[in-house]
């Protein structure tokens, strides 16, 4: 355990083996636990796995935290069908499934592309495991959306949170509002910046509002929702001058870390 918090995989690692040959010695769930972490957190997910399977054959079972490492594996990895068969493994288990599994789970989705199976995650985790999702979970599915720019996707997530009454954050905002000016949703921008300005302040960087103006004033969106946009950043006093293209700065393709 001294070595793996010393940063010394290697030599842990060794020493691991070692074990594993003398009879009577066996490594604990918290020895596992931390081997396992330290291997994901180096890209190292098949040797991750192998430790898995030891783990298995002393009669131990990956807890929920062993299991989030494993997905964060996964998610590096890019391998979808891993990360799915860990979380289906745990379920027949009758594992439950924490807050910080539902976050890893989505990260997985949104990095592979499987929208739709996090927004069906999301949609069902109340029904299926009896806690809600929150606003940091639905922000992660928006993310992974707004990652691979398919905004469709992460606009139908934001609708899915507002029927699940749950309110968008800053984060959420900050996040969603630049994929919907890229895809010319001038509504959706519209409904956005006005939960951006409620109370008449600003909860999101004044520049994205700024360029929301002026995408829509370049590509010519309706009068009225162009009308709403400047009352609402008025109200927040905003000055309504052009800015660079957040798409081009990179808000819609690197949302902010740890979404």
């Amino acid at each position: 355990k001294g070595l793996v918090r010393a940063n010394c995989l290697p030599k842990a690692m060794e020493l691991y083996n070692e074990m594993k040959q003398r009879r009577g010695l066996r490594p604990d769930i918290i020895t596992f636990s931390m081997l396992i972490k330290a291997l994901v957190e180096q890209r190292d997910i098949a040797s991750a796995m192998k430790v898995v399977e030891d783990m298995k054959g002393h009669g131990d079972q990956p807890d929920d935290i062993i299991m989030t490492h494993l997905l964060e594996g996964c998610r590096h990895a890019h391998d979808h069908e891993l990360g799915q068969k860990l979380f289906d493994d745990m379920m027949k288990r009758g594992v439950v499934p924490s807050e910080f599994t539902l976050v890893s789970m989505l990260k997985l989705h949104g990095r592979c592309g499987k929208h739709r199976e996090g927004y069906e995650m999301v949609r069902d985790w109340e029904k299926l495991h009896g806690s809600k999702p929150s606003v940091i979970h639905y922000t992660c599915l928006m993310s992974g959306c707004i990652r691979t720019k398919s905004f469709d996707d992460a606009w139908a997530a934001y609708e899915l949170m507002r029927g699940s009454r749950v309110q968008p954050d800053s984060t959420t905002l900050t996040i969603l509002l630049p994929g919907m000016v890229a895809a010319q949703r001038w509504e959706a921008v519209a409904e956005l910046a006005r939960a951006a300005t409620v109370g008449g302040k600003a909860s999101i960087p004044a520049e994205h509002l700024s360029h929301a103006m002026a995408q829509m004033q370049a590509s010519g969106a309706p009068a009225a929702l162009m009308e709403q946009l400047r009352a609402d950043m008025r109200a927040a006093g905003i000055a309504m001058t052009a800015r660079r293209s957040l798409v081009e700065g990179g808000a819609v393709s690197r949302p902010p870390p740890g979404l």
